[in-house]
């Protein structure tokens, strides 16, 4: 929308609200006129009619009635009432439908909607020559009984009549419309007006357009566009100048272009070369990334915790396994005291400092960490960074857990073979005199046997009474001796038969075997024990259809022999036990995987200290009183697991708490180790 159509548009709609504006005060000036002013008056005029009435014609009550209905058509009358002198009433005419606004008694209050006055009630007091005005229903007459006032009362109607409205607003529309012509012809004028000057600016325009040589300019005699005229002519001007410096600089830009155009393949030639320097840097940065990916992900998957610091003992970098035994996120570790986290390190200052200072490798061999994630041994090796530009060292922490389990092993192994030839020659050393002891007991014995014929027929030649020799013997238990060395040389022999048995690698025939059916044989031979008898076994609940490769007297033979270690043990630990309610038990149980079958024999004993637990297994070491153990009970249990069936004899136990061995044997014959 123009300017010029905005204008008019305002100018319309400012007429219509000022007409709206004038007609609406004048409306409700003329309600008020009326109310105020001419209501009053016409209540006035009506009350001077009946007061007429009443001096003329008082006896009939049917005029007054005829003349107050006539009179409630008059736009400004809405009720007419007459009360007499005992306030009853007895004439009434309204407008339209009557509402008895007006009560049957006069009550001035409630005609006044109960304020004492009201502008909108009219009560006019009219003389009669009548003392009451009544009516009879009888004969519709009426009585005079002398002078006396009567009450009127007349309600206007408020508001304007129909008619006024509309003329008001005909003819506020006839002053909306006359305006809006008259309106419309000043805009006409005033548009001609208006475009007068421009229509010459454009066809000056036009001209200077057609003809741009002909130093064509605007008029300057219009002093409504002068100034417009006069500004144009000066930006034609400065166009000219323009043009004349742009052809120059035309000029050079031409030059300049030829120019960007040599530069633009010398570029070009350059950015080719770049292009290959890129793909050719990109192709190093993505195998560097690789390459920085890979050794990430080695340093990350070392079973070793890798920690770099600076000479100031503050951690740069890290890898996962560090973070892991610490417990904590790798990134948080940055810039953080090492020492901190692992107190074990501060007594090793002096010799970081050390490799530190001679650019030396250093090396903690076997020290006890404690981290969060728990205690182990561990090897630490210290070597300085081999970078000019940074000054720190790296520090290398290895679980050397397994590795003392397997050198422990290997040690235990050692010893066992060493061991092996020492007792096999001792076994063949011994074997000659303790066979020829136990030949000569078993003669000696059966030369002094009353039954054997040589010996009756050598002692009758001799007059020597049997009968008498061996009453002799018992009774100075000379046969109770005998007995004593034959026990004493069979245990020995025993003992040389399992020397002899540690001394050999070969190993017999592996046989299918029920474990609930080999653990009760054993327990039947354990409760021929007398130091069994008294203690508690108590056997876990074990499948009947669980079964094994193995030699069944070798285990049993194993499995018994725990038993006795645990049962005397136990033996000893009861009497000096603080609970007199303590009970010895043992306890046995199996279980069995994809692999291998796990028998546990466990006690609730004083346990097995440390030191002794490295040597247990070791041939000739015992914690018994001399004479009352050979120490190779054990060991020869071992060879008989680890030789002779490829499996494992473990012990776990702690002061106070009893003691487990577990066997771990293949559920199928493996190749000899």
């Amino acid at each position: 929308m123009l300017i010029r159509q905005k204008v008019i548009t305002a100018t319309i709609i400012s007429c219509i609200l000022i007409v709206i504006l004038a007609t609406t005060a004048y409306i409700l000036a003329a309600d008020r006129v009326g109310r105020e002013y001419i209501s009053p008056k016409i209540s006035k005029s009506f009350a001077d009619i009946f007061q007429l009435q009443l001096q003329q014609d008082p006896e009939n009550i049917f005029a007054l009635q005829s003349l107050s209905n006539s009179m409630v058509q008059h736009y400004k009358v809405q009720e007419i009432a007459f009360y007499n002198i005992k306030n009853e009433r007895v004439i009434y005419a309204c407008s339209n439908t009557c509402v008895h606004n007006l009560p049957d008694s006069f009550n001035k209050k409630v005609i006044n909607n109960g304020s004492e006055n009201n502008p909108d009630r009219h009560i006019f007091n009219l003389q009669s020559r009548t003392d009451t005005l009544s009516t009879d229903k009888d004969n519709q007459t009426s009585s005079y009984l002398g002078t006396k006032p009567l009450k009127l009362v007349i309600i206007p109607k408020n508001g304007l009549a129909k008619f006024f409205y509309a003329d008001t607003v005909s003819t506020a529309l006839m002053i909306v419309s006359l305006s809006t012509l008259l309106l419309f012809f000043l805009y006409n004028c005033i548009r001609f007006w208006q475009r007068s000057p421009y229509k010459r600016l454009l066809t000056t325009i036009e001209e200077i357009q057609s003809k741009p040589d002909d130093n064509i300019r605007f008029e300057l005699n219009d002093a409504d566009t002068a100034k417009l005229c006069e500004a144009l002519n000066t930006l034609i001007i400065i166009n000219d100048d323009r043009k004349m410096t742009l052809m120059k600089e035309k000029e050079k830009a031409e030059n300049a272009r030829i120019r960007a155009i040599r530069l633009s393949n010398e570029t070009r030639t350059i950015n080719e070369k770049l292009a290959s320097e890129i793909t050719i840097r990109r192709s190093v940065e993505t195998q560097l990334t690789h390459t920085q990916s890979i050794l990430d992900s080695i340093i990350d998957s070392m079973p070793s915790a890798l920690f770099t610091l600076d000479n100031k003992g503050y951690i740069i970098q890290c890898n996962q396994q560090a973070a892991d035994w610490l417990d904590c996120e790798r990134h948080p570790l940055v810039g953080k005291q090492l020492f901190n986290y692992i107190e074990e390190l501060t007594d090793f200052n002096d010799l970081i400092r050390q490799s530190l200072a001679e650019n030396s490798v250093k090396k903690i061999e076997r020290l006890k960490l404690s981290l969060p994630i728990g205690s182990f041994p561990a090897d630490i090796t210290l070597y300085p960074l081999k970078d000019n530009n940074l000054d720190g060292l790296v520090i290398r922490i290895d679980d050397i857990s397994q590795r003392q389990k397997i050198e422990e092993v290997i040690m235990q192994t050692e010893k066992m073979k060493s061991v092996g030839g020492l007792a096999a020659g001792m076994a063949h050393e011994i074997n000659n005199p303790l066979g020829a002891i136990l030949q000569g007991i078993q003669n000696i014995k059966r030369r002094i046997q009353i039954e054997n014929d040589k010996n009756k027929e050598i002692a009758k030649s001799y007059d020597l009474d049997l009968s008498s020799m061996i009453g002799y013997l018992e009774q100075r238990q000379i046969i109770k001796f005998l007995n004593n060395i034959q026990d004493a040389g069979q245990r020995a022999a025993s003992i040389v038969s399992n020397m002899l048995q540690f001394s050999r690698g070969t190993q017999k025939q592996l046989s299918p075997t029920h474990i609930k059916d080999l653990i009760e044989r054993t327990l039947n031979l354990a409760r021929a024990d007398l130091e069994l008898k008294n203690i508690e076994i108590q056997l876990a609940n074990i499948d009947e259809s669980l079964m094994f490769h193995c030699i069944p007297s070798e285990l049993e033979q194993v499995i018994l022999n725990l038993l006795q270690n645990s049962a005397q043990a136990l033996s000893h630990y009861q009497p000096n036990h603080p609970d007199k309610n303590w009970v010895p038990h043992i306890n046995l149980s199996a279980t069995q995987d994809n692999k291998y079958t796990y028998i546990n024999v466990k006690d609730n004993g004083p346990g097995i200290a440390k030191d002794v637990r490295r040597r247990i297994f070791e041939p000739f070491f015992t914690t018994k009183d001399i004479g009352a153990g050979t120490g190779l009970g054990l060991s020869v249990s071992y060879f008989i697991i680890t030789a002779h069936h490829n499996g494992q004899l473990d012990i776990e136990s702690k002061p106070g708490e009893g003691a487990c061995f577990t066997l771990k044997i293949p559920n199928q014959p493996l190749l000899p180790k």
